[in-house]
């Protein structure tokens, strides 16, 4: 985990990455954390963007159905 400028715990951006790309295999998914960008694509069917790896897995979740 990493503090952010304001002292809040944000998990650390390419640990969070990789056990997203493993819970969800078949996306493929980037992080850019500094502007904040989270975007996962599956195919030409799905394209999920989201402002932080929480809230992307939040969506992804939503779509398996979990």
């Amino acid at each position: 985990m990493n503090s952010t400028a304001s002292g809040a715990w944000q998990p650390d951006t390419a640990a969070y990455l990789a056990e997203l790309r493993a819970e969800f295999p078949t996306f493929g998914i980037i992080a850019d954390p500094g502007r904040p960008l989270w975007m996962a694509v599956k195919g030409n069917e799905i394209f999920i963007r989201a402002s932080d790896g929480i809230v992307l897995r939040q969506r992804l979740l939503e779509i398996a159905n979990r």
